[in-house]
C-alpha cells in the first residue's frame, strides 16, 4: 500500500530527524549507522516520515523523539505496541539483529519509493511469528533476522484484525 504524508508531515519527521542526531552527538555519543550511502540524518529522517506514515494510516498518535530510548516501540493502537522498520529498498526485507531486538507485538515494514513524500506499507508481523520464520542472514556486519516481504501479512490485514480487538475485545492479535 502506498501513502504519502504531507509536507507538514514530512518537515516535522526532518526536524525530528535532525533533533535525535544532534541530541546524540551532545551526548558525545558517534551515532550508529551501518549504512554508508547514506547520513544518520537522513536515515533518521526517513525512519520518522515511515512512522508518520504508519501513524496516519492507522490513525494513531504521532510518532516522537525519544531522547534516550524508545524501547523498541514507535507507535501504539490502543494496547497494542507497533515497531515501524524503514528499508531504503521499496519491498523489504524486514530485519532485525536478534530476537530481543524485537521488543514491541507486532512490526510494520515500509520501504521508500522514489517520490521524496510516498512510502510504501509492505506489510506486518508479530514478534511470535517473526521468531517462529525468520531467516538468519550476513549482511556484512554480522547475522540478522529477516523476513521478505511476500512472507508479511498485508497491512490490511492488521487493520481488520486491531479493529476486530477494538470492538470485540478480542485480546490477542
Amino acid at each position: 500500500m502506498l501513502v504519502t504524508i504531507s509536507r507538514q508531515d514530512a518537515h516535522t519527521a526532518r526536524l525530528m530527524g535532525l533533533d535525535t542526531v544532534k541530541l546524540v552527538e551532545m551526548q558525545g555519543v558517534s551515532p550508529r549507522l551501518e549504512n554508508k550511502s547514506q547520513s544518520r540524518q537522513e536515515a533518521n529522517i526517513w525512519g520518522f516520515k515511515a512512522e508518520f506514515a504508519v501513524a496516519r494510516l492507522l490513525n494513531t498518535e504521532l510518532p516522537i523523539v525519544n531522547v534516550a530510548t524508545d524501547g523498541g516501540v514507535d507507535l501504539w493502537f490502543d494496547d497494542v505496541s507497533i515497531d515501524v522498520k524503514f528499508s531504503n529498498k521499496e519491498r523489504g526485507p524486514l530485519i532485525f539483529d536478534n530476537i530481543e531486538k524485537f521488543q514491541a507485538d507486532v512490526a510494520v515494514l515500509v520501504g521508500r519509493t522514489d517520490k521524496e513524500n510516498t512510502l510504501r506499507i509492505n506489510g506486518w508481523v508479530t514478534k511470535d511469528r517473526f521468531a517462529e520464520e525468520a531467516q538468519t542472514r550476513d549482511f556484512g556486519y554480522g547475522p540478522r533476522l529477516k523476513m521478505e516481504v511476500g512472507d508479511l501479512d498485508p497491512i490490511e490485514s492488521m487493520w481488520r484484525r486491531l479493529m476486530a480487538r477494538r470492538f470485540r475485545y478480542n485480546k490477542h492479535v
